[in-house]
Parts: C-alpha cells; structure tokens; sequence
C-alpha cells in the first residue's frame, strides 16, 4: 500500500468518526487508534463499540456499514469542492478551540485557516437589528480588523452580517464565519456572496460538519459553542431575550473567557424589540441586563474594548 493510499484510508476513517454524535472527543480519539480501516468500523455492532470506549453507549440508532458509507461520499464531497479539513490532534487545529471541553473531532473549512491562528474576537446579536446596533456591529468589527485581528461570527442576518461587513471594508485582518451545517452549504442562502467575499478576502468558512449535513435547529447551538470558543472574548452588540447570542455568551462564560456588552445593547430602539419567541422556553442562562449585573463590561466601540481587556486580570 502507498503512503497515499493510506492517508486516504485514514481520512476516512477519521470522516466516520466525525459523523458518530454519541461518542465523546475522547471516545472517537481512542477508537481512531483502535481501527485500520473503515472495513472494520463497518462491522462492528454498537456493543463492539461500548466495549471499546469502556462504557454502554446507546444511540437512537447505529448503522455502521451506512455510516462507512457516508464517510465515502464526505470523501467524494471534499475532494470534489475544494474543501479542507484539521483533526483535533493537528498542529493547525485552533489552540484556543482545543482548550475546550468535548472540542469538534473534526473542524471542515473553505478559505485560508491562518486567521484562526490570529488573535480573535467573536461579536455576536440579534438578527432583528436596528440601525445602531447594525453600525456598532460594523465599526467595531473595522477597527479590529485595522488592528489586526480575527473577526469571527455566524453569517446570519442582523448582526453576525454587519460584523463580517465591518471587518471586509477593513481589507485588513480577516473575518471567519462559522456554519451550522456542512460547508458545502451556504446558510442563509442570501449570504452566498458575503461568503465568498470573506474567503477571498483572507478569512474561511468554517463547519463541524462534513460535507452534506443539513441544517437542523439544534446545529444552531452547537455552532454557538464553537463561536465563543475560537476567541478570547466574545461581544454582544445586541440581544434581546431569547436570542441566540445568549446562548454563545453562556458558553464563553464556561469555557472561562471573557464577555463584553456593547452600548448598543440598551439603545432605546434594542429595548422595543420583542423577545425571540423561543424565550417562551429559554435556552439562554442569562439576558444582557443579568450579564451586566454580573459584572459584563459595557464598551461603546473597539478603544473601549481594549482598554477593558488590558485591565483584565492575567493580560
């Protein structure tokens, strides 16, 4: 067998690991070295793997030789689209992603990797912006960029656009957009264009996801996760209750990074805006007025931001 041959083989067992949901970042790491090929994870019963990970996992359903099958035609996908991928135990894997807890097996991307490699800010918000909202989210993103960071967010309407805008006009830095679905996806589809600008201006799409996977609302979340967890701080431009950006401020919050608010939280055109009609049944811990109390920063533009996170403790 050629060297590349076995890449190859290995590549795909490490796509069919990445499919597996109910199996820990350490459970897939240890089942990678149990394995030779994709052969053999297709025979395996979901008992062979309990007993490999050392404890009972129990799926809603385990299908292994369609698994294989998947991680074929992920294969098919990549090679055909361009696409590039990074393990966890890769020197090119985000540092400050590894650092987290149950980190993505597998981290799929479009562009150029490199921006991860710079200093990173996440901003997040609503998609129901308002004007200011929308020119924090745009200046704040510019002037990073000028100083030559990362801006990393989540395609969305709203705020997560007027981010990746801000940072685009800088033509400096870069912007990283993280997808809740494989990358051969664009969502929202009416964003295709800012994508492929935000490839070609130097940034990168990035996925947990291979090549493929559809958008299902949970996704959402798991996309919120890795978004807190790319950067040291994350921003909340704005955020009424109920909005997604909640959740990725509760999750920077765990990972033990830092949260700031910006003024345009508490405009008076952000405290008209109704809450997300998922606040019925909150997934967030916390709304922007409880993040204050607790001691949140509130800036009003990027000098602000830095002249916080230079007073913070162990900078």
């Amino acid at each position: 067998m050629s060297f590349r041959a076995y890449l190859r083989i290995m590549h795909e067992i490490d796509l069919a690991l990445s499919l597996i949901t109910c199996l820990s970042l350490r459970e897939k790491l240890l089942l990678k070295n149990l394995l030779d090929s994709l052969d053999a994870l297709s025979v395996l019963s979901i008992e062979d793997i309990s007993q490999m990970v050392g404890r009972p996992v129990t799926p809603d359903f385990w299908d292994a030789k369609a698994l294989c099958h998947d991680a074929r035609l992920a294969q098919r996908l990549l090679e055909k689209l361009g696409i590039e991928s990074v393990l966890y135990d890769h020197a090119q894997y985000p540092a400050l992603l590894r650092e987290t807890l149950n980190a993505p097996y597998a981290l799929f991307y479009r562009g150029s990797l490199t921006a991860l490699h710079q200093k990173c800010i996440s901003l997040v918000g609503t998609r129901a912006v308002c004007e200011e909202g929308a020119r924090a989210a745009f200046e704040l993103a510019k002037d990073a960029c000028l100083d030559g960071c990362t801006v990393v967010s989540g395609l969305a309407y709203g705020i997560d656009t007027f981010a990746h805008k801000g940072a685009l006009s800088a033509q400096k830095g870069a912007t990283v957009a993280v997808l809740p679905c494989g990358i051969d996806t664009v969502v929202p589809y009416a964003n295709r264009l800012l994508a492929q600008h935000i490839i070609d201006g130097g940034g990168a799409l990035v996925s947990e996801y291979v090549p493929g996977m559809p958008v299902e609302k949970w996704r959402y979340v798991q996309r919120n996760r890795i978004i807190a967890a790319l950067s040291g701080v994350t921003v909340v431009v704005q955020a009424p209750p109920g909005s997604g950006a909640l959740i990725t401020a509760d999750f920077a919050l765990e990972f033990n990074r830092d949260v700031v608010l910006h003024q345009a939280c508490f405009c008076d055109a952000a405290k008209k805006v109704k809450p997300n009609r998922l606040a019925k049944k909150p997934k967030a811990k916390r709304t922007v007025q409880m993040l204050a109390e607790e001691g949140a920063a509130i800036v009003s533009d990027y000098a602000g931001l830095v002249q916080v996170l230079a007073k913070a403790p162990g900078t």
